[in-house]
């Protein structure tokens, strides 16, 4: 397991980020066992738990667009934000337009 890092938002609660990133909320809390997940403040910065899902069969690409991140990537391809790090050798959360991704086909 590694972590993504991710800083908390004006309106982010502990279950939109784990929608965003299809990451667990129990997950979310148990790594970060030192921070309130209960009572977030803007500028917080939490472990996003990355545990990736190795056993996909097939994949298909997705062509990054202006305004895209990996969280939006995730939720229309309703995927893990590790299987989207780990098959692209992402490692910020940061993507650049015009970038093609390999993505595991549920």
């Amino acid at each position: 397991m590694f972590c993504l890092y991710y800083e908390i938002k004006q309106g982010d609660t502990l279950y939109s980020i784990s929608r965003r990133y299809n990451v667990a909320v129990d997950n979310i809390i148990m790594a970060n066992p030192f921070i309130n997940v209960y009572k977030l403040q803007i500028g917080d910065r939490i472990c996003l738990p990355c545990v990736p899902n190795t056993d996909y069969a097939h994949f298909t690409t997705y062509l990054i667009e202006e305004g895209d991140s990996l969280g939006s990537v995730c939720s229309k391809m309703g995927i893990n934000i590790s299987d989207l790090m780990e098959l692209n050798d992402i490692y910020s959360i940061d993507l650049m337009p015009g970038t093609t991704l390999s993505v595991p086909i549920i």
